[in-house]
């Protein structure tokens, strides 16, 4: 159970650090910073809305349920996922910027 809990929360954290390298900050720091179940759950819906609007990819239904059932016991957990979700964008955008100019720099 324990794998699967921590894959979900990866497919979770993957998911919203989209989010980061498409400097759409404020949902993450919403997520952080809010511990009312309520409008945790609207904000991953909108989350997830946009995120499909735009063909990528979104936590599976089962994803989001443990996310909320944790959430429900530790509200916490919203602010770690959030924080590991933006290191994980930023660490990416990073890296994407630096193999584009890699790339340049060779031609």
């Amino acid at each position: 159970m324990e794998g699967t809990r921590r894959d979900s929360l990866e497919t979770i954290i993957n998911s919203l650090a989209v989010l980061a390298r498409e400097e759409w900050y404020g949902p993450l720091d919403f997520l952080a910073s809010t511990r009312d179940i309520q409008l945790i759950e609207r904000e991953l819906y909108a989350i997830v809305r946009e995120l499909a609007s735009k063909g990528l990819p979104t936590p599976s239904p089962s994803d989001i349920d443990l996310l909320l059932a944790i959430g429900k016991k530790d509200p916490g957990i919203f602010t770690e996922i959030a924080l590991k979700a933006l290191v994980r964008g930023v660490a990416g955008k990073t890296t994407n910027e630096s193999n584009k100019a890699d790339t340049s720099n060779q031609g």
